[in-house]
């Protein structure tokens, strides 16, 4: 009796080890695809960067040129009439606009400054000396901001992601949000910050130590409790998440729900 009972407990542990150790194979591969694709990811970005900071210093480097040509030229000219230099800071300022469209459309500020050079330099009859070098002076400040403002949005792109959240209640309202996160947040970070959370934490649970009790105050009920699930996009379906979802950390452009269902082993 005593060895059929020992019989049944050995394999009892066999399954339950087995269990253990084709789950963990299944997370490190998971792991080590999703690391890998990350790592692709972010090459990417950094390529992308490299070539979008080159293209702005190229750009910048040549206003700099065209401005620093007709400072010289102004600043060798001793005459009164300065209608050749309007012209040329005319052309120059245009030029300025055609190639930071996209700072001058988000920062209404530096669109207000660059609007005002343009009056400035179209609605004087006369221009002296003085104003001409207030014009000058503004021009590569203008200049200088705007590229700064092209670079750091260059650099958000690298430290932002974007991804989709939904939040499916079990009973028909599902909230879904677009949430711009750092690079490195997990799913239970992104849970905190868009939902009130409460949780559990296990110091012995691996992978992940936090058990998601209640979202907005709905609490497990009726045999219904919060799972999470992210979108595979090559299967284009829902997939259960397989460790804490502390342990899951966020990719750019991914899709994560919470849904309170039936539990079913």
């Amino acid at each position: 009796m005593v060895e059929k009972r020992t019989i049944v407990l050995i394999a009892l542990m066999t399954i339950v080890w087995a269990s253990i150790t084709s789950g963990f194979a299944t997370y490190y591969y998971l792991e080590q695809a999703r690391y890998r694709e990350k790592f692709s990811e972010e090459k990417q970005l950094l390529i992308e960067l490299t070539e979008n900071y080159d293209a702005s210093r190229t750009k910048q480097d040549l206003l700099s040129k065209d401005y620093n040509d007709l400072l010289r030229e102004y600043y060798q000219f001793f005459g009164d009439d300065l209608t050749l230099f309007v012209e040329k800071y005319d052309a120059l300022l245009s030029n300025l606009g055609n190639n930071y469209t996209f700072p001058l459309n988000m920062f209404p500020k530096l669109n207000e400054t660059y609007n005002n050079l343009v009056n400035r330099i179209h609605n004087t009859q006369e221009i002296t000396r003085e104003e001409f070098d207030s014009l000058l002076n503004d021009f590569y400040r203008l200049l200088t901001e705007l590229a700064t403002k092209e670079l750091e949005n260059f650099l958000d792109k690298i430290s932002v992601m974007q991804v989709d959240f939904c939040v499916d209640y079990g009973n028909g309202t599902i909230d879904w949000y677009n949430v711009s996160i750092p690079h490195g947040m997990t799913l239970f970070d992104l849970t905190q910050n868009v939902t009130k959370v409460e949780y559990v934490y296990y110091s012995w649970m691996e992978p992940g130590h936090t058990l998601v009790n209640s979202i907005n105050n709905v609490a497990p009920s009726g045999g219904k409790y919060w799972f999470w699930y992210y979108w595979d996009e090559t299967d284009n379906k829902w997939v259960s998440g397989q460790v804490g979802c502390d342990a899951w950390v966020l990719k750019n452009n991914g899709a994560y729900k919470w849904e309170y269902t039936m539990w079913s082993p």
